[in-house]
């Protein structure tokens, strides 16, 4: 019975499991060990010399290490033990199976987001002189210096990497509202509502889109970032639009893709991530042809643009790519829930993969968000920020309602 199972799963299951369980082990690594990789990777010109600047020990414990281990080997003690309880099961796929009225599911809605934003209205910093937000970044003085010499909301050179459809919409929120953190605020309530639309539509599951909706709500990076206009969450999302999309009215899919590379050009990495989630998502053949190419286009136009008529410059750093894995670590360190469940999670997508063909979609999405962080410091000499996580928060929120859905695609 069990090797009958084991073959159940195709070989894309396989490979997309053996991929992001590599990438997950990787970044959990920091976790375990802080110091590994800066000790093993980071050099400096002292180096060279054969001089320390200084010693650490880079299998000391980090001070996540302890719940980390414990708390997995509990999880998978537990599931080892169980898995072959028909009792168990049965309790789990009743669970699964128990759904709520689309009426109840709205007022649930509405109810979370009247208490989200009671909660957080205050920080838009309404009745405050324009810009009299209590942003703490260095990076909302330039950016608002730069909002503030603008002459008008259209950029005057599209062609460069700088995220215009953001300063747009930034520049349209001081005009209507006389307040730059309006819109942003808005943003972090549409990416509630959408996180909810869209493990509803991957999971046939309401409840499923609740439990992924309050798990955002709940993260410690969310809640940072929510109101802010120098991190405003537009990209993450306009690009989880556009996976949306892909199943619901795909014509607008590629709008909204190309929407969060104008709000950030990090989304640019995403591209395969998507054209994976296009090919694997249950659609017609057609339409995955079309939007195949079609991101083939923005690909390559992107490629084209970088090249010829930016100043940009990718060279690769290999030492720089492997210490991109501990931002991870040292980022989400405050969102305990999405670093100590992110393995069980990774194990528990591959198990439900044969019923459900979009966990393979959001494993590859969690491998890809994941990367996109040693790939920025492997090719650029930009640093890692905490803000980019928000869609590895959403990605595994999402992942969590799946597996508290009975839905069967395959």
């Amino acid at each position: 019975m069990k090797n009958s199972e084991v073959r159940r799963y195709s070989k894309v299951s396989w490979l997309v499991f053996l991929f992001t369980i590599s990438i997950v082990l990787i970044s959990l690594v920091p976790v375990i060990f802080p110091a590994l990789f800066s000790e093993t990777f980071f050099k400096t010109e002292l180096d060279g010399f054969g001089i320390t600047s200084y010693n650490l020990e880079p299998f000391e414990l980090g001070g996540l290490a302890a719940t980390l281990i414990i708390t997995n080997i509990i999880v998978f003690v537990i599931f080892a033990l169980f898995k072959n309880k028909i009792t168990w099961q049965e309790k789990i796929k009743s669970f699964t199976k128990f759904q709520i009225s689309q009426k109840v599911a709205l007022i649930l809605v509405v109810i979370i987001l009247i208490g989200y934003v009671s909660v957080s209205y205050s920080d838009v910093g309404f009745g405050m002189p324009i810009g009299g937000h209590g942003e703490v970044y260095d990076d909302w003085d330039r950016l608002k210096h730069k909002l503030a010499n603008m002459q008008n909301i259209w950029p005057e050179q599209i062609t460069s990497f700088d995220p215009h459809f953001k300063h747009i919409l930034l520049k349209i929120s001081e005009r209507i509202f006389e307040n730059y953190f309006v819109i942003p605020f808005f943003s972090s309530i549409g990416l509630l509502i959408i996180t909810y639309l869209f493990t509803n539509k991957i999971t046939d599951s309401r409840i499923a889109g609740l439990l992924s909706m309050l798990l955002v709500l709940q993260s410690n990076l969310f809640l940072t970032f929510d109101t802010s206009a120098a991190f405003a969450s537009f990209w993450t999302l306009f690009y989880l639009l556009s996976l949306y999309f892909i199943i619901k009215i795909w014509p607008l899919t590629p709008v909204f893709y190309v929407l969060s590379i104008l709000s950030k050009i990090l989304t640019a990495f995403f591209a395969p991530m998507s054209i994976f989630f296009i090919l694997n998502s249950d659609v017609s053949k057609q339409r995955k042809i079309i939007l195949t190419v079609i991101f083939l286009a923005i690909i390559v136009i992107g490629i084209s643009v970088s090249t010829t008529q930016t100043n940009i410059g990718l060279e690769w750093n290999s030492d720089e790519f492997w210490l991109g894995f501990t931002a991870f670590a040292f980022q989400m360190r405050l969102d305990i829930i999405f670093v100590i469940f992110l393995l069980p999670l990774t194990v528990g997508l591959f198990i439900i993969s044969k019923n459900n063909r979009y966990s393979n979609s959001i494993l590859i999405l969690l491998a890809g968000t994941l990367l996109s962080a040693p790939l920025v410091t492997g090719l650029t000499d930009m640093t890692n920020q905490p803000y980019r996580f928000l869609p590895l928060v959403v990605f595994f929120s999402v992942g969590i309602g799946m597996l508290f859905a009975n839905r069967k695609t395959i």
